[in-house]
């Protein structure tokens, strides 16, 4: 929820932010999540060491504030965007400016209270207000401005004097009302409530960011089959051009090219996806894919895999961790991990590169032109030369030189039965 929080403030023209995190390892966790979700905000982080209310939470960034206005917001309003924070920060005179809205169901938020002449009189916590205070429906949405040197003071104040433990942000508006210096500016909310309190909130949530950046896409020219029957996340990029079928899930900072085909029923997570290519009822994770790439349905491709252009992925085949040259074609059901396969080469089907040695990953090293016969397993750490072939079933424990043959269980060398020629046809 936090970082649509920074996606919006950054989108609204706000440059830097103060997070402000529980200490130990959560607030690292945290630090470390929205720093990937929002790179391109400058973000710091200030710690507040135990839970005492929203007013000891602002405090804890003071250090880190260096402006005459502060901007404060509420981490749980995923919904919120541009358009409802830029009328907010329109008002640079005042102590305090306060962000409403007019709801159907107010449920458990603040309200605001005005008087006859429309004026903010109070903000009322849902907990102490009376019956006519709960009947009102505009409600304080969790964004407001402060000018700082009255921020500052009141907050102190008002932690110093609190006898509950908690105190809150917003009870430094009374004192801005008692000025004359307060404002409350209603904006509007096309898709409802913007705080989450529930998991039913969080779902409708969810459905809504859903559909915004489905619509985002759209617009820019992807293809989306069938808007209710994908998930992509606000990180992702889909180019003109693309096309998304149903069922797939487009995760994290992926990049889907011009061209490319995902889906149906695929997951593409934190990956670059080049142009033209076809990813068929598979998952990627943390991989480069370059231009013309074919993955197959049920393969699997794991992090750390880089896949040049033109290499084509059957089904239920597994990569891990490994480079694939260009044109390599690796069939169905075979798993390649802690390897580096060079251009042209072809892996049958239901061969194995064997990376683990009871303690430590090995890796597998197969050259140009190779081609690895079905079944075969290669024990890392193994070496596969230029244009070598294994049999088919072969097990292959020993370094192949180029041109080679390796036959057998284990596998040995045999006379090659191949020409010498650059063509590499077979005799």
């Amino acid at each position: 929820m936090a970082s649509y929080v920074l996606h919006a403030l950054a989108n609204a023209g706000v440059s830097r932010a103060v997070v402000v995190v529980p200490p130990d390892g959560r607030g690292r966790l945290i630090e470390q999540r929205l720093r990937e979700d929002a790179p391109d905000l400058n973000l710091c982080f200030a710690v507040q060491q135990e839970p005492r209310g929203t007013a000891d939470a602002v405090l804890a960034a003071k250090g880190q504030v260096h402006t005459t206005q502060v901007l404060v917001v509420n981490g749980d309003l995923p919904l919120l965007s541009a358009e409802q924070i830029r009328p907010v920060l329109c008002h640079d005179h005042n102590d305090a400016v306060i962000a409403t809205a007019q709801v159907d169901d107010p449920a458990e938020m603040g309200r605001i209270v005005r008087d006859s002449q429309g004026r903010l009189v109070a903000t009322v916590e849902y907990r102490d207000a009376d019956p006519a205070e709960r009947a009102i429906r505009e409600v304080n949405l969790g964004l407001y401005v402060f000018r700082s040197d009255f921020l500052w003071n009141a907050l102190e104040q008002i932690v110093a004097q609190t006898r509950t433990g908690e105190a809150y942000a917003t009870d430094a508006i009374p004192c801005a009302v008692r000025n004359q210096s307060a404002i409350a500016v209603e904006v509007e909310l096309p898709d409802g409530r913007l705080n989450v309190e529930t998991p039913a909130d969080a779902a409708n949530a969810e459905a809504v960011i859903r559909h915004r950046i489905i619509d985002r896409l759209l617009d820019s020219g992807a293809h989306i089959r069938d808007r209710n029957a994908v998930w992509i996340d606000a990180q992702a990029s889909v180019d003109e051009g693309a096309v998304i079928e149903p069922g797939s899930h487009i995760r994290g900072n992926a990049t889907i090219a011009q061209g490319s085909s995902i889906g149906p029923n695929a997951i593409i997570e934190a990956s670059t996806v080049g142009r033209n290519c076809n990813l068929e009822s598979c998952t990627v994770r943390g991989s480069v894919l370059h231009d013309n790439v074919e993955v197959g349905p049920y393969s699997t491709i794991r992090p750390g895999c880089t896949i040049d252009s033109h290499a084509h992925i059957g089904t239920h085949a597994e990569l891990k961790e490994a480079h694939i040259g260009e044109h390599v074609q690796i069939g169905h059901f075979s798993y390649i991990g802690d390897a580096e396969i060079g251009a042209r080469t072809n892996i049958g089907a239901g061969a194995i590169t064997c990376n683990f040695d009871g303690q430590s990953k090995q890796r597998t090293i197969i050259g140009e032109d190779a081609f690895i016969g079905s079944d075969t397993m290669l024990i890392a750490p193994v070496r596969i030369g230029n244009r070598a072939r294994t049999g088919a079933g072969a097990v292959v424990n020993k370094n192949v030189p180029d041109g080679g043959n390796a036959v057998g269980h284990p596998a040995r060398l045999t006379p090659s039965r191949r020409a010498h020629s650059t063509t590499g046809d077979e005799l």
